[in-house]
């Protein structure tokens, strides 16, 4: 199966332009920024990962484990034996060792780890000075939990320290090995809202795909969990990275519709066996954002499984770190009632904004075999170049399970909700801050030629169903016209702009955009319908064949020089039509 994605891989076309793009395959990317490098890194599902400088140029690396008795541990050795076995609780010492390889082991005689350690989330703990890796160990039958490592370099080696929240404890004696009675304090026997068998999915969390993250006030959180019973948040104790064994939660709700556990801590998400999984959480401007990933992970087209495909990612907002968190639509994140596999099929709701799912026909890339689709398990990152970066990985329409990591600028529109540029970050200058106070695109340059694609909900992924552009065309008068009618305003000294498509408004950013893999520059817009959670795409192209061009000042055109029409070289161009590297350029 390696060899195969490898040669999928090199399929990709070579690309031609002023930037370089070198591309990784990592599933479940999870990024963050190590100062002392000026580095960003993503660890993945696989133990794969990978780095970069530039969030263009990805370059594999390995990241080693560690034990008392070897510094590159296999996956068997390494998640056997805890380095911390004490814990402490209102100032009780309490001794816990925990062995993830042999919890896991219990849903499968078969199992084994190396397939099973899933979806990382690594952070610097200020308190601890040490790089925290929160790592999934998952198992069959809810039998998983998140564990976590240290190290003193990013790049490691990590060694175990303890488990940090445990799933699985359905019936019998089992929670005995786990750390639940430290938590809740002894029992008896298991507590009867744990005693559920093989409908433990229905009400509680597999305890996997952590996501943690420092909120605005210094306290440090954990989300985890994934389909079944939901998405949990746990306060951590920053001095250990552990749980913080002194929050109490007290118990909210019953049955399957428990809102607060004591040892699962508080849902902020799903329930009912949707689909929900891999959480991510960032505070940008104001708002906790939390991206969901909903569907099935596969490329899909398989019609007679409706869980094949239909990964895309969702997001909703909450001015607190443990929420509520809603969507545009004022829609709750948490799920009151059965939607088994909730964004897989063309039957679901609409939870959620859809930041964008499956399309194709789009650019100059995204299109046929590599029309995007089953996009997710994102990671986004308020960076420190003061912009905003979306990190997922995504299949395509005709690669089998192949898949890459693709990078995505995002922005706040004037309402605050998340849209994303429409194509791969390649080096754009404009900063988060920019989009409030500069006007990216001049107001006479937005007239023209686009092509709209509409991100809709609800396609039928087992067909490979995908979105694709229609034409439209924005006059200086403030009309679309086109396959769809409307009309169109800027906020003039900002990059805000308004289009009312039809009867639904919508409200984003416009700004130049490269179309990968060229060097080809368009005027593009991003925007959200917030009255139904549906984006949209644009970018200005010259004619029906969707070529784009980017109308420029002749004294802004740049120091290569322009040919006329007749290849002969133009040092200072009138107005005109112009070549530049191969492409045309229309000077006003």
């Amino acid at each position: 199966m390696r060899k195969y994605l490898f040669f999928l891989l090199a399929l990709l076309p070579l690309t031609v332009s002023a930037y370089t793009l070198n591309r990784v395959s990592v599933h479940d990317p999870s990024v963050v920024w190590d100062p002392e490098t000026k580095t960003y890194y993503i660890f993945g599902s696989h133990r794969d990962h990978a780095k970069t400088t530039d969030m263009m140029n990805w370059t594999k690396i390995t990241v080693p484990w560690a034990t008392a008795t070897s510094t590159n541990a296999a996956n068997n050795v390494a998640f056997t034996t805890p380095e911390v076995t004490k814990v402490k609780k209102g100032g009780v010492e309490y001794d816990f060792s925990f062995d993830a390889q042999a919890w896991s082991k219990r849903g499968n005689n078969n199992y084994n780890i190396d397939g099973n350690l899933w979806a990382p989330d690594v952070i610097y703990n200020k308190a601890m000075k040490k790089w925290c890796m929160y790592l999934s160990v998952n198992g069959d039958a809810w039998f998983s939990s998140i564990v976590l490592l240290t190290a003193d370099k990013i790049t490691g080696p990590y060694r175990y320290q303890a488990p940090v929240v445990i799933s699985g404890f359905k019936n019998g004696n089992s929670y005995k090995d786990t750390d639940l009675e430290i938590v809740i304090g002894e029992q008896a026997s298991l507590p009867e809202r744990y005693n559920v068998g093989n409908k433990w999915g229905e009400r509680w969390p597999n305890n996997i795909d952590p996501c943690v993250f420092y909120d605005e006030e210094g306290n440090l959180w954990m989300s985890y969990g994934s389909w079944s019973g939901g998405i949990f948040m746990l306060a951590l104790d920053e001095e250990s990275g552990l749980r913080d064994y002194d929050v109490e939660y007290e118990l909210k709700g019953s049955g399957n519709g428990i809102t607060v556990d004591p040892y699962f801590g508080k849902k902020i998400a799903g329930g009912y066996y949707v689909s929900g999984e891999a959480s991510y959480i960032e505070y940008i401007g104001g708002y906790y954002y939390l991206f969901m990933s909903y569907g099935g992970l596969a490329a899909g087209g398989n019609a007679n499984d409706y869980n094949n495909g239909g990964y895309q990612m969702r997001v909703f907002r909450s001015e607190n770190p443990d929420g509520p968190y809603v969507d545009s639509k004022n829609s709750n994140a948490i799920f009151t009632g059965y939607q088994l596999n909730f964004g897989a099929n063309a039957n679901d709701g609409n939870r959620g904004e859809n930041i964008f799912g499956a399309y194709t026909d789009w650019g100059n890339q995204a299109k046929g075999n590599l029309g995007e689709r089953s996009q997710g398990h994102n990671s986004i990152i308020a960076a420190e170049d003061g912009r905003t970066y979306l990190v997922y990985h995504t299949r395509f329409q005709n690669w089998g399970e192949g898949h890459q990591v693709r990078v995505h600028q995002v922005f706040q529109n004037k309402n605050g909700w998340l849209v994303a540029a429409p194509f791969e970050y390649t080096g754009e200058q404009v900063t988060s801050a920019d989009i409030a106070t500069t006007q990216q695109i001049a107001t006479d340059q937005i007239p023209g030629k686009y092509k709209l694609l509409v991100h809709t909900y609800k396609l039928d992924h087992t067909k490979k169903a995908a979105n694709k552009p229609i034409d439209i065309e924005l006059a200086a008068d403030g009309n679309i016209s086109g396959d769809q009618t409307g009309s169109w305003n800027i906020t003039e000294g900002t990059s805000y702009i308004h289009l009312k498509v039809g009867n639904v408004h919508y409200y984003g950013v416009m700004v130049e955009q490269t179309l990968e893999p060229t060097d080809t520059k368009a005027p593009a817009f991003t925007v959200l319908a917030a009255t139904t959670g549906v984006t949209a795409w644009g970018y200005k192209y010259e004619d029906g064949s969707g070529t784009s061009i980017m109308n420029v000042k002749a004294d802004s055109y740049g120091e290569d020089y322009l040919f006329d029409l007749q290849g002969r070289k133009v040092s200072v161009p009138k107005k005109g039509l112009y070549i530049q590297n191969g492409k045309k350029v229309l000077i006003k």
